[in-house]
């Protein structure tokens, strides 16, 4: 009987290997907005539900150059590397919408810039970027949702938050070949 617990147990644990690397990498988008302060004399900007505890004051004393945006606004992992037919979850488990825009630049500058909130970009000395100002390629993913993140072409893609621009993530999509060759695979 003995015998028969450990095999299954073996079972088990190789069928779950089996399963997770099936699902779809993550990534998380975080942030720690409170909903008293953030949402005070104004539009609602953080789920009134959130249990966040950086408040607004604390929130704006780090849009600075120096700085460069509060740490508990990003994306968690800001690096991914996975191969051609893999898939991204990205779900947002922060208080406040975010989006999960991939940008791009020209040759040899850099792909991240503004978003579209100027008094977010203003202290930080950036430029909104033309995808960032237009909500239709730079959709909100509201707090608690998900999108997916399919059919990626091999090489290097970047990603930024077109709310909070310092919210940046990088995802290297390898070919399936160039991985076997790796291996000493044909």
């Amino acid at each position: 009987m003995r015998n028969l617990s450990i095999a299954l147990t073996v079972l088990v644990v190789f069928w779950t290997l089996g399963v997770s690397h099936a699902e779809a990498e993550k990534i998380k988008i975080l942030d720690k907005c409170d909903p008293a302060t953030f949402n005070a004399g104004g539009p609602i900007l953080c789920n009134p539900d959130f249990k966040g505890g950086v408040t607004f004051e604390e929130f704006g004393e780090l849009l600075t150059p120096a700085a460069f945006g509060h740490p508990a606004w990003r994306f968690n992992a800001p690096y991914l590397a996975i191969e051609s037919h893999e898939k991204v979850r990205v779900t947002n488990k922060g208080g406040e919408a975010h989006t999960f825009t991939e940008v791009s630049a020209p040759e040899g500058t850099a792909p991240f810039g503004g978003g579209r909130v100027p008094p977010l970009n203003g202290p930080l000395g950036l430029t909104p970027l033309d995808i960032c100002l237009d909500a239709t390629q730079s959709p909100l993913i509201p707090a608690g949702k998900s999108i997916q993140i399919k059919d990626l072409s091999e090489g290097t893609h970047y990603f930024q938050c077109c709310i909070h621009p310092w919210m940046h993530a990088i995802i290297e999509v390898e070919s399936e070949d160039k991985d076997h060759k790796h291996h000493g695979h044909d």
